[in-house]
């Protein structure tokens, strides 16, 4: 008995160790797989994390999102953008959101700062620090501490000659003191909507806080080009400015541009305005506007080594952009620019866009391609009421605000119009729920009755409840009372 009791348990014994060594091998696999796939999933997000493109500012778009574009020109540079100015759609891209060095394109926002905050007649004083305390090799007009010039002159000394003491002078004058300016220049950065810019400076000499992108620079030189003198300014090849109380003789001013100008032989056909740049650490940075027939486009390059280099990759950029692309105002179409109907309780008040509305498309892809929509916004005030949008694929290319036309048209609603849309139906229900009555919207007077009704449905309730059990504790009574009758005979 106890003999064969041990062999039992032997072989129960083998027989665990048997299951768990298959257990074992057949879990070892599925741990490695397990791992294996994991490990792809990780290396995936961050592939995806990689290429993970930036929230784009309101009023710009990629194209490429929404439609296949052409074939875009190998450029040398190793950064750039090209986007239609007007309607905000990016057209090209190589690496326009990643950081780099901006050089003495800095100065557009500068330019643009100063545009938008000083009178133009009013007069700069150079202090000691404007004029002497400059890296080595800045490019200057040679300045001097209490030279005085108009802030006009100041800008053309800017964006012509890259003056670097102008540009410290113009941010002393505008905002008191160098830091207090830069600061502007990154709070402005950030109201364009710009996703990779920190300003140090105000000229763009080397340092590591001082960098930008592509695409930034293309939402600040949009805005730039908005005031026109700036357009004239940066488009200027020669200036000169008049002898000042330091300066006896006249200063000339000369642009090197190489699309704006003649100085390389590369001056472009419709080449507006501009700006360069060069360190040693940024190398080459070029941005230009060009306008040709129904297209404003905006080109910047970055890191490229030499100014005729800059200027080829951008010269490329805009014959493609001008061959390949074309822009439609979607507003200049009797359909567009017909009102759109909003129905405030049982009135139609008319909207319309008063603004542009621009989008940019490939050759051959007509505006007929793009499906539109009116999102409301509620409340009646300027650029309150309601939005249009026109997508291409699913994705917004543009938008434009609604506005009560200046002659509000008030015509009472038809069946018809009542059932010709259901947005517009709803939209009707719910300003009527919003309705005043004795001082209260109709909503909560319905709110009020539908709680008045309840509590009356539970007041019945409870009175039959009361009312059946008396009438079972009356039958109770009675019943025990018969009863009593019964026995006692």
């Amino acid at each position: 008995m106890r003999s064969r009791f041990l062999r039992l348990s032997c072989l129960l014994l083998c027989s665990l160790l048997l299951f768990g060594e298959a257990a074992a091998r057949a879990a070892e696999p599925a741990s490695k797989a397990e791992t294996e796939t994991s490990a792809a999933e990780t290396e995936a997000s961050s592939a995806a994390a990689e290429t993970m493109l930036p929230a784009l500012a309101p009023g710009t778009a990629r194209l490429s999102d929404a439609a296949e574009l052409p074939e875009a020109p190998e450029i040398v540079s190793d950064f750039g953008i090209l986007m239609e100015m007007r309607s905000g759609v990016i057209l090209y891209e190589k690496n326009a959101y990643d950081r780099a060095a901006p050089a003495s394109i800095t100065k557009i926002m500068t330019a643009l700062l100063v545009m938008e905050n000083c009178n133009l007649n009013d007069t700069v004083t150079f202090s000691y620090r404007a004029c002497h305390e400059l890296a080595k090799g800045s490019s200057t007009i040679a300045r001097t501490e209490g030279e005085m010039m108009s802030v006009r002159d100041c800008l053309y000394g800017l964006m012509v000659a890259s003056a670097n003491e102008v540009a410290q002078g113009l941010a002393e004058h505008m905002s008191g003191s160098i830091e207090a300016f830069v600061g502007r220049m990154n709070s402005r950065a950030e109201e364009l909507g710009c996703v990779n810019t920190h300003f140090a400076n105000v000229h763009g000499t080397p340092d590591p806080n001082h960098y930008t992108c592509p695409y930034d620079m293309a939402l600040i030189m949009k805005q730039a080009m908005q005031h026109e003198l700036l357009q004239q300014i940066m488009g200027t090849a020669k200036y000169q400015i008049a002898p000042t109380n330091k300066h006896s003789e006249i200063t000339y001013l000369n642009s090197k541009h190489p699309l704006v100008t003649d100085v390389f032989r590369m001056r472009y056909k419709g080449a507006v305005a501009g700006k360069t740049g060069s360190t040693s650490e940024a190398l080459n940075t070029l941005v230009t506007y060009a306008r040709r027939g129904d297209l404003d486009l905006i080109c910047v390059v970055m890191h490229a080594d030499g100014p005729e280099v800059v200027g080829e990759d951008s010269a490329a950029l805009f014959d493609y952009g001008f061959a390949n692309f074309v822009r439609y105002n979607m507003l200049a179409s009797a359909a567009a620019a017909g009102s759109d109907p909003f129905y405030l309780g049982s009135n139609i008040l008319d909207l319309t866009a008063s603004g542009g509305c621009y989008v940019t498309l490939p050759n051959g892809v007509s505006a007929d391609a793009l499906t539109g929509s009116v999102e409301y916004r509620g409340g009646l005030s300027k650029n309150q009421v309601a939005v249009r949008k026109y997508f291409l694929n699913g994705v917004l290319l543009a938008e434009v605000p609604l506005e009560v036309s200046p002659y509000v048209s008030r015509l009472p609603l038809t069946p018809e119009i009542n059932n010709a849309d259901a947005d517009n139906k709803e939209k009707s229900t719910k300003e009527i729920l919003r309705t005043k009555y004795l001082g209260l919207a109709l909503i909560y007077w319905i709110i009020i009755a539908g709680g008045v009704v309840l509590l009356a449905l539970l007041g019945l309730l409870v009175f039959l409840i009361v009312r059946h059990f008396r009438k079972e504790k009356r039958f109770n009574e009675r019943s025990r009372t018969l009863n009593r009758r019964g026995r006692s005979r």
